[in-house]
């Protein structure tokens, strides 16, 4: 088996492929996130390592719409703890900060801090880690990026404050994703299923959807609308419920769904994640205060 994760070295995506996969599997960064899928569906053992949403950043919706377009599973997921480094070029001091570079999502969940120095200007690159190669690379001496502290260890930069995310519990879900998916898991309880379907625009169609798992008794995790492409504000319906696709309530609850969707596809059933704290490579590395 190998793993692939989108962005670059020091990313969540690879702390999160790590802590999922371990320290001994091959692991392989990509561009982006359609560069997961397509290496994914080309090769019956990679497995792909994407965000989904953010307790504070909320829902990555490029991914949920590859999720349909590009026809992979959902095999697992891990909850991980995102803890935002302000990062520079060593020598660099705060004060002559003008520029600071991250992924959109990043610079949402610091946006409290970036409001106390409105003079800088914040600029969106497609991956946090990627921001601090491109200081690296620029040798930058007026800009930061905002990152995890792999990032600054693996590019031997300079952190200039530790833990700056407005949120202190912020977390990151992460999808594992297969060409395939799980065999059924005789353990249903400790299970979650997701699937994605649509329905008439008639009154009460969402409603009668969703009673289909109220009937018999399943727990609705979250759900998620995206606008079907090329159709106008039709909507597809992304749904996490408790157990496995296989168990017997949940198979007829979904053979029911089935009856009322225009539109249905099982991305899979999976362990329920764990949350974790990201273990770095190593820690020696210094926090300066400038």
């Amino acid at each position: 088996m190998r793993v692939v994760y989108p962005g670059e070295r020091g990313s969540f995506a690879e702390l999160a492929a790590i802590e999922f996969f371990g320290q001994e599997c091959p692991i392989e960064q990509v561009a982006g996130f359609e560069d997961v899928f397509t290496a994914v569906k080309k090769d019956p053992e990679m497995r792909g390592v994407i965000p989904i949403e953010n307790t504070r950043g909320g829902s990555v919706h490029r991914n949920y719409d590859l999720l349909v377009e590009k026809r992979c599973y959902i095999v697992g997921e891990l909850y991980l703890k995102i803890g935002h480094c302000l990062i520079a070029n060593h020598g660099v001091s705060r004060r002559r900060i003008k520029r600071v570079l991250s992924h959109p999502q990043a610079l949402a969940q610091c946006r409290k801090y970036l409001k106390r120095y409105r003079s800088i200007q914040p600029i969106e690159t497609v991956n946090t880690a990627v921001a601090v190669k491109m200081l690296k690379e620029e040798g930058a001496n007026d800009a930061a990026a905002i990152a995890s502290m792999q990032a600054a260890i693996d590019f031997d930069m300079e952190i200039l404050e530790e833990n700056i995310q407005d949120d202190k519990s912020n977390t990151t879900r992460f999808l594992i994703l297969s060409r395939s998916p799980l065999a059924p898991a005789p353990a249903a309880s400790s299970m979650k299923s997701s699937i994605v379907f649509s329905m008439d625009n008639t009154p009460g169609s969402l409603f009668r959807s969703l009673a289909v798992f109220s009937l018999r008794d399943i727990d609705l995790f979250k759900i998620e609308s995206r606008p079907t492409y090329g159709e106008g504000f039709h909507y597809l319906f992304y749904l996490d419920f408790e157990g496995d696709s296989g168990s017997e309530a949940q198979k007829n609850a979904l053979n029911h769904l089935r009856e009322k969707a225009t539109f249905f596809r099982l991305l899979g059933s999976y362990p329920i994640g764990r949350q974790v704290a990201p273990v770095y490579a190593t820690q020696d590395i210094h926090v300066h205060d400038r």
